[in-house]
């Protein structure tokens, strides 16, 4: 038996899918196949699409079609499938039993701001919006443990990420919890206790199982991304403790078994680090004493509005989360060659009840707050909300949003928030390591290094394969770089001009002087008054010329 699995991506409030990332959604499908005996042909629908494969699975025995938006953004490594492309795949191959697996199952948006819709999708065979409904058709018997079941799935399941066209350099979504740790009610918009129920930590036991199926394939990033609250692993609900202890093996076991180039997390709950502050103290140190440079935990704040936090059960206020990006800021800002181990990201929702305008004033005032306070925040997110079925917001009438302010309040926050944190997460000289090219736009290269929410990086060097970068610039969501070691002798004119501080006529005359052997000949070479920006990319610059 055969089965062809295309990966039309997801990304949802906790766990993400699309290129580089491989969700543990795709892979515990993959695991169920192949405890079943049927073997798997993995293919991403970007693939699919270039190398127009819309009708060559006609000899399978099975197509599944997994994918689905909860909380769409914008992406650059992949495009997530389509609701037309699901339907072209479904029409155009006949002969297997055709299978619709994942969020999309429940409702279907490809951006935020609408209602998701309910999808039938009549040319399909059947139809599952959760993995173990995908296990009991194919008669596995699912009374058993959530996680005894899903550790088995993972495991099996981690054979296709070879097959993955973006490996080796692909990171793996790995599941530590599931569901919401909070006892006091839910948001009204999440879908993560409507898919998976209240919190419940993975066992150590099945993760290092899983952790050894990876080393295997060779493996070399991971994200504890599949976790609604990462600080929460291990948390005793009953006592309403955390689980320091737990944290700390949890990382130390990964780091050591693996070994892996990148270990990065994602949400975090910033409410329950400031109730819990004594143990979130232990548990954030734990964390940056193990990650890798680069990392962001994710917190879902929302609004800073507090009608809009109250009406909508978000719980907390605007002082509890400001106390917890300070802890972060202190604990995780330990820099290697110039990067932070660990900073907060910050998630703001608009659409929801008790949204006005002077809800987007209170955000923008809390947020140059931060910015004044010298604090940093390593990304803004800023988007519209999704209403699902079944969640308490899709019985709830939802204020129309100002189109038009909504379009102006994120680029204020872009030019004069963004543009400045930017500056301080990755100042001039930093070095980003394992840029991945990905794609390029007239004389320009773009590029991301796995991780979470990586920074986009631009540069007029060529580059096909994976490079450390040194920041030379800055825009409002990237960066500009040159390759680490850049030789200013053989360097092109366009990387010259693009260092600040040169310009046109300054690369002309580098170039008639060339060769130099050190940075202080080139500043002597230059004549005017060399700005210090210039002087410490000349201090990485000289490496290159000794």
């Amino acid at each position: 038996m055969r089965a062809a699995l295309i990966d039309g991506y997801i990304d949802e409030p906790a766990s993400l899918g699309v290129p580089p990332y491989i969700s543990q959604r795709v892979r515990a499908i993959a695991g169920i196949l192949f405890s079943r005996g049927i073997d798997v042909d993995y293919h991403t629908i970007d693939e699919v699409r270039k190398k127009e494969l819309w009708g060559a699975f006609n000899e399978y025995d099975y197509l599944i079609l997994h994918g689905g938006l909860t909380t769409p953004g914008h992406y650059v490594g992949g495009t997530p499938a389509s609701l037309s492309e699901f339907e072209k795949l479904l029409s155009l191959n006949n002969h297997p039993v055709k299978i619709i697996e994942g969020p999309i199952v429940v409702g279907y948006s490809l951006k935020g701001g609408r209602k998701a819709r309910e999808i039938s999708f009549g040319q399909a065979d059947v139809l599952f919006s959760k993995e173990l409904e995908l296990a009991e058709y194919f008669g596995i018997e699912t009374g058993k443990d959530y996680y005894e079941l899903m550790n088995e799935f993972y495991r099996l399941g981690a054979a296709i990420i070879p097959q993955h066209p973006g490996y080796p350099d692909v990171i793996i979504e790995f599941d530590i919890s599931s569901g919401c740790e909070r006892q006091d009610g839910f948001c009204s918009f999440c879908t993560e206790s409507l898919f998976y129920g209240r919190f419940k930590s993975r066992d150590l036991k099945g993760i290092v199982r899983e952790l050894e199926a990876l080393k295997t394939v060779g493996v070399k990033a991971v994200r504890f991304g599949r976790s609604a609250n990462v600080i929460a692993y291990g948390y005793d609900g009953k006592k309403k403790l955390p689980n320091p202890e737990a944290v700390e093996t949890l990382f130390r076991v990964t780091s050591e078994l693996l070994r892996p180039e990148v270990l990065h997390i994602d949400n975090g709950n910033p409410i329950f680090i400031a109730k819990h502050r004594k143990d979130a103290i232990k548990i954030l140190e734990s964390i940056v004493k193990y990650d890798t440079p680069g990392d962001t935990i994710s917190f879902g704040v929302e609004s800073f509005d507090p009608v809009v936090r109250q009406m909508n059960g978000i719980g907390g206020t605007a002082e509890e989360i400001i106390d917890a990006i300070k802890l972060v800021n202190e604990i995780g800002n330990v820099r290697i060659d110039g990067i932070p181990k660990l900073l907060p990201g910050i998630n703001l929702l608009y659409g929801l009840p008790g949204t006005t305008k002077r809800t987007f004033e209170i955000d923008f005032a809390m947020l140059k707050k931060i910015l004044e306070d010298g604090l940093i925040i390593k990304r803004l997110n800023i988007r519209q909300v999704m209403v699902f079925p079944d969640t308490p917001l899709s019985k709830q009438r939802l204020p129309k949003i100002n189109r038009s302010l909504f379009e102006k309040h994120k680029r204020t926050i872009r030019s004069s928030i963004d543009n400045q944190m930017i500056r301080r997460v990755f100042p001039v000289g930093a070095i980003i390591r394992r840029v991945i090219p990905e794609f390029k736009r007239g004389a320009l290269s773009f590029g991301r290094p796995l991780g979470t929410y990586p920074i986009l990086i631009g540069t007029y060097a060529p580059f096909d394969r994976p490079t450390d970068m040194v920041v030379i610039d800055h825009g409002i969501r990237s960066i500009t770089a040159i390759p680490l070691h850049s030789n200013l002798n053989s360097m092109d004119i366009k990387v010259l001009e693009s260092i600040p501080g040169i310009g046109k006529n300054r690369a002309t005359s580098i170039l008639l002087k060339r060769p130099f052997t050190s940075w202080k000949e080139v500043e002597s070479s230059l004549g005017k008054e060399v700005s210090e920006t210039l002087r410490k990319i000349g201090v990485i610059i000289q490496e290159g010329l000794t």
